[in-house]
């Protein structure tokens, strides 16, 4: 046991000239082929990108004519590798599919890895027209495929794969996508902000074949090279509406000149738009907004004050919205590390405050920390988690810290959040880090007994109040070339661990699925900077839904 200390200016005197340990030379060599899939052809100018969080080292290669590329002097760590090339769905090491995750190349010194080889399917491709409700071709359309996924512990519809926008006679054509099942769908590009027309018409988001409600939608099931062409799609008309207002600061002065921001719920994905011009006077119009919930908001000025409004549009135009801003909460906080180890932290280290949960709340600004250790972060009101990261990381990664504890006055508040308040003032915070980073890992073995490399591990809480989707107590990891799985920085606590042979994209944090799997798991204790091994059988989720 230590005694803590407030990291002081002398300390930092004694520390001049240390800093984060130096980076370990490049000695490991990597060698692979790209080709396709279906002809086993060399995939030349494909991009073969190396990056790791352990080393936070990134580079991208080129393949030759023969599908070859080669990455010289890396340094030893863990890694991921992941390989693209225009048509063709690309794929990390690991995946025999895009949804499926991917596994870390786990590489020692002087290390050097061979035929670490990718075969990309080509993507299927979807080509059709839109046109409005005249049979008008419709310009600017934007047109996406979309499937369930398991989102914050929910299985919602998402995004999947690029999108393409209509040209002139309405086309659009979708590449690259990875076999599955999707729906497509054509949505209406706001064009917010703009002089109004008088033309008060919006498209309802418009699906396969021809619907405004997913429920009724035709779900597309795609196959690798498949081509799906001559699709049609009609918009239909819903009434738009025009938002006016003002904002000022707290003071009462216009917030202008800037931009507000005009963020909108789709389901349960959040799509993020510049909605209109602020003008000097603090006034804004935004046009062409078509029904949903939206939140306005507007961060101005170098005091970072914000203002927000959550407004519900029906079609009817909405005027005199008053955006008032709040003077962001300023909290003075200071690291607080063990002296023993100081003199390994980093020397660059950025705090920020990042909402629970919510995305219509803004994040702070990251603060950098002193020389003295001390750091001012000044943020909106929310219920806010720490996060601390060197510079350059942008919050990213892992780095050899992680935090014990953070306080607010003596409390501690590490897993509920701080709830920061307008006209707060915080004086007392502390951030607790520690460099003794815990460590989980081993091998599987399949029903027969024999070593496995495909499966995921998966980590969570004995404790069910911590199966939320913001929780440090929840981990996963996929084997490397050698079978081992490897889970770092969780802190001390009772857990349960399994292996699973299927995992859905986000699945890990569905509470139903962890009170499932929950019976198949091992239960073991784990404390700070604790190294456990544990040697695992794979199990198998009865209620799992197929792999598309």
């Amino acid at each position: 046991m230590f005694t803590i200390l407030h990291i002081a200016l002398s300390l930092v005197v004694a520390m001049q000239g240390t800093g984060a340990p130096a980076q370990p030379a490049g000695t490991c060599v990597i060698h692979g082929h790209v080709t396709a899939a279906d002809s086993g052809q060399p995939l030349r100018k494909a991009q073969v990108r190396l990056s790791s969080t352990e080393t936070r080292d990134s580079r991208l290669a080129t393949t030759d004519g023969d599908g070859a590329y080669e990455f010289k002097d890396v340094p030893p760590g863990r890694y991921q590798v992941y390989a693209s090339k225009g048509s063709y769905v690309g794929l990390s090491y690991g995946q025999n599919r895009s949804t499926d995750a991917p596994k870390p190349l786990q590489l020692l010194d002087r290390q050097s890895v061979d035929r670490l080889d990718f075969a990309l399917p080509l993507g299927a491709v979807v080509t059709g027209k839109v046109i409005d409700e005249y049979g008008e071709p419709a310009p600017e359309i934007t047109v996406s495929l979309e499937r369930y996924q398991f989102v914050q512990g929910q299985r919602r519809l998402t995004p999947a794969g690029r999108q393409a926008t209509t040209n002139d006679i309405g086309e659009f054509r979708l590449f690259g996508i990875s076999p599955g099942q999707y729906y497509l769908v054509a949505r209406w590009s706001q064009n917010f902000g703009n002089a109004s027309t008088g033309d008060r018409t919006a498209y309802a988001p418009t699906y396969y074949p021809n619907v405004t409600n997913v429920e009724e939608a035709q779900r597309v099931t795609l196959v690798a090279a498949q081509q799906l062409n001559d699709v049609a799609m009609m918009l239909r008309p819903i009434k738009a509406a025009r938002i006016s207002g003002t904002a000022v600061r707290a003071d009462g002065k216009p917030m202008g000149p800037g931009m507000v921001m005009i963020t909108q719920r789709n389901g349960n994905n959040f799509m993020v738009n510049p909605g209109g011009q602020l003008r000097a006077d603090g006034t804004f119009t935004i046009n062409a907004v078509a029904p949903g919930e939206y939140t306005l908001s507007v961060r101005a000025g170098a005091d970072n004050e914000t203002a927000t409004a959550a407004i519900t549009v029906t079609g009817d135009d909405i005027a005199d919205i008053a955006l008032v801003a709040v003077r962001p909460i300023v909290a003075v906080g200071r690291i607080v590390v063990d002296p023993a180890q100081a003199q390994s932290l980093p020397r660059d280290l950025m705090v920020s405050a990042f909402p629970v949960q919510n995305a219509m709340v803004l994040s702070s600004q990251p603060a950098h920390v002193g020389d003295d250790y001390t750091f001012e972060l000044k943020m909106p009101p929310g219920l806010m988690r720490i996060n601390v990261f060197p510079s350059g990381m942008g919050g990213r990664g892992a780095f050899d810290w992680a935090i014990r504890s953070v306080r607010i006055n003596g409390t501690d508040v590490t897993e509920s959040g701080i709830e920061f308040k307008p006209g707060q003032t915080i004086s007392d915070f502390e951030v607790e880090l520690t460099n003794k980073i815990s460590v989980v890992s081993g091998l599987v073995t399949n029903s027969r007994g024999e070593s496995s490399t495909d499966y995921t591990a998966i980590v969570f809480s004995q404790d069910k109040e911590q199966w939320t989707t913001f929780t440090r107590h929840q981990g996963s990891g996929r084997p490397d070339q050698d079978g081992r799985f490897k889970i770092r920085a969780l802190p001390a606590g009772e857990y349960y661990i399994v292996a699973v042979d299927r995992l859905e994209p986000g699945q890990a944090a569905d509470p139903e699925f962890l009170e499932r799997i929950r019976t198949k798991a091992t239960a073991f204790s784990l404390s700070e900077g604790e190294t456990k091994t544990l040697d695992l059988k794979i199990q198998t989720d009865q209620n799992a839904s197929p792999r598309q």
